[in-house]
């Protein structure tokens, strides 16, 4: 790996956080010798093991795979998911994983049903951290009423193994977690 050619960090400073996120305005130089001020990455504040620090997870029901179509107001437009969402502190992928299923559908399934997707880097060149994939077998109703206070969160609208395919192949306005998780998905079938 001493081939790769890296950035020097320079300095880094705080310029923003909430509960979630510290954002940083980092001073990196070039391996040509250029200063690169201010720039930016989104550190979320709680990772599991392996830098996680979200999930996405595809559930399945029937062998039929559910997403929602959420309202994003930072992009103005209605957005294509799966249940998604930050780990918690204490826990891994797998429970971050059961447990915005069963947030945002009222859905669940036997623990030995959640398929690992692998991981992906939502955007290396701002997030430091990676969002792990899943994909939730034979989902049963949890008996529980989702409310969905989620932002983004909204019915399930579920998908056949080929109209899925169509879905990746063709769909506008998917989140980027999703698009990857039904490719893999797809490719595991």
């Amino acid at each position: 790996m001493s081939d790769r050619v890296r950035y020097r960090q320079l300095g880094r400073r705080l310029a923003c956080e909430n509960r979630l996120f510290n954002v940083y305005f980092d001073a990196v130089e070039t391996p040509g010798g250029e200063v690169v001020h201010d720039f930016i990455i989104v550190r979320p504040k709680v990772a599991a093991p392996g830098g996680i620090v979200g999930v996405c997870v595809l559930p399945e029901v029937d062998g039929r795979i559910g997403l929602m179509r959420g309202y994003r107001h930072q992009l103005d437009d209605d957005v294509w998911q799966a249940p998604a969402g930050f780990v918690e502190p204490g826990e891994s992928a797998d429970q971050s994983a059961m447990r915005e299923l069963g947030e945002e559908t009222g859905l669940t399934c036997d623990p030995e049903n959640l398929q690992q997707l692998g991981v992906y880097y939502p955007d290396a060149g701002l997030i430091e951290g990676s969002v792990a994939l899943f994909a939730a077998h034979n989902c049963r109703p949890t008996g529980l009423d989702v409310l969905h206070h989620e932002i983004g969160a909204s019915s399930l609208q579920f998908f056949e193994p080929a109209s899925l395919t169509r879905f990746v192949r063709e769909a506008e306005s998917v989140g980027g977690s999703t698009l990857v998780a039904c490719f893999r998905y797809l490719a595991t079938r």
